[in-house]
Parts: C-alpha cells; sequence; structure tokens
C-alpha cells in the first residue's frame, strides 16, 4: 500500500539517492537542481501545491557543455496501469550556462510543462545527455494531448543515452509557506512493460532516430 505521509504533514527529514526509495526504473545520486520561484527542490521534499505551477528552472553543478533533455514524470499518475507514469514535460536541446543555469531556448517542448496536480505523488526530474543529430522520432507518441503511460526506462534504451541527474519531490496540499521537508515511507515498484507505451488499444514501439 503507497504510504506518502509528508505528502500531507510536510515533516522534516533527509535523503541521499536523487530519486525515490524502491523506484529502480531510474536511479542515480546526482543531483539535478530544480527551482520552482524562490524554492529549491531537496530530493523528497513535499512541495505545496501551488509551488510547482510554472515550469521550473533547471540547473547542475557539474559543467555541462553539451546538449541536454529533460523530463518530469509522475511516476504513479496511473497506479493500477502495468506503465503507471504521466509525463508532464518533455523538453529536448536543454543547454547549460557556464554557471550551470539550464535554457530551454533551443526548441519548442515535445511535450509542453504541465503542472503536478495529484497530491502524495512522486514527481521525478530527470536529465539525459542529447544524442548528436537527435531529432523526435516520427512515431513518438508524447506530445500536449498525450500523455499517458509513459516508461521511462526508454528514454535511457532506446534513445541510447545515460541517465545523468535527477531530483524528485512530493505533493502536497496543506503546507503552509512556499515549501517544506521530505517524505517517510515507501511505495511499491511500479510495472514496467518493457519497450512499449500503452495506448488506448495496442502497444506500439518507439525508437530513436538521429
Amino acid at each position: 500500500m503507497l504510504f506518502l505521509l509528508a505528502a500531507v504533514t510536510c515533516l522534516v527529514g533527509s535523503v541521499l539517492a536523487q530519486t525515490p526509495p524502491s523506484y529502480t526504473l531510474a536511479e542515480t545520486n546526482n543531483t539535478l537542481g530544480v527551482k520552482y520561484g524562490k524554492v529549491n527542490v531537496v530530493a523528497g521534499e513535499t512541495i505545496g501545491y501551488k509551488v510547482p505551477l510554472h515550469l521550473p528552472q533547471l540547473s547542475s553543478s557539474t559543467p555541462l557543455n553539451k546538449t541536454y533533455i529533460a523530463i518530469l514524470v509522475d511516476i504513479i499518475a496511473n497506479y493500477s496501469s502495468p506503465i503507471p507514469a504521466n509525463l508532464l514535460w518533455f523538453q529536448q536541446d536543454v543547454t547549460f550556462s557556464a554557471d550551470g543555469i539550464a535554457s530551454y531556448n533551443g526548441s519548442a517542448a515535445q511535450v509542453p510543462y504541465e503542472a503536478p496536480s495529484g497530491v502524495g505523488h512522486p514527481y521525478l526530474a530527470l536529465l539525459y545527455t542529447q544524442p548528436p543529430g537527435f531529432i523526435i522520432p516520427p512515431n513518438f507518441p508524447y506530445n500536449n494531448t498525450f500523455r499517458v503511460a509513459f516508461n521511462v526506462t526508454r528514454v535511457g534504451a532506446d534513445f541510447q543515452t545515460p541517465l545523468l541527474e535527477a531530483n524528485y519531490f512530493l505533493l502536497g496540499s496543506n503546507c503552509t509557506g512556499e515549501a517544506s521537508a521530505t517524505k517517510t515511507g515507501g511505495y511499491h515498484k511500479p510495472t514496467a512493460t518493457d519497450g512499449y507505451y500503452s495506448g488506448k488499444e495496442a502497444y506500439t514501439r518507439f525508437s530513436a532516430h538521429y
């Protein structure tokens, strides 16, 4: 049973991993800076419901001089589904300045940012290196109107790119102020159907094109 105490209590705590406990579809200890207004997200933190209404500012303490892909996922949006994650943001052509601040001016996001709305849900921000010559595959189904059943493992596998950095937060509803601290408890590992996304009627593979 899912247990996310801090989603409603805003308890203080600390975590080391930059991806949720027991979640093995994407794992790293490398921190991706995620900032909403004045609120800097700490991994596992519960933030107020209105905090992530707008696009976050990403940053990195590691020098990044290539081009990157940033995504934001609600990993339990459809918890009873074989592929429970919803894709809230897919931004290609991300670059970083010399002081580590991300810019999204390279191109319009394949999946424009949608504010998190599931109270108690974990939201996972991930950063990948974008392969040279990368273009969005024509059979990549995700866009502004189709966001469901997103298989997180396919970004690394089909686009042949490693996960570099990550961060995550929980969405609260009764936190006072702009932010509060971390979650306690855990949740079950989601089940993903390897290599496929689940549409309304069938499974379809997508692959990367360069």
